[in-house]
């Protein structure tokens, strides 16, 4: 188990390297925020829901992982 100190040294390291963001972002997570982003530009999503475009960026995301391990 980590004491205190490397528990603190850990977060400086991680404050660091990322400047204080996405600390328990996945990849999935980044994927869906990109693939919302451009469903946000579409014309189309005026016509859903802020939780329908949100499933359909992790559909994306899923499928972009999916080839991203083939």
């Amino acid at each position: 188990m980590k004491d205190t100190r490397e528990i603190a040294a850990d977060y400086t390291d991680w404050h660091i390297k990322t400047g204080g963001y996405a600390r328990d972002m996945t990849l999935r997570d980044h994927y869906a925020g990109l693939a919302m982003q451009g469903l946000l530009t579409a014309e189309l999503v005026g016509e859903y829901s802020n939780d329908h475009v949100a499933e359909i960026a992790y559909v994306i995301a899923d499928a972009m992982l999916k080839e991203r391990n083939k």
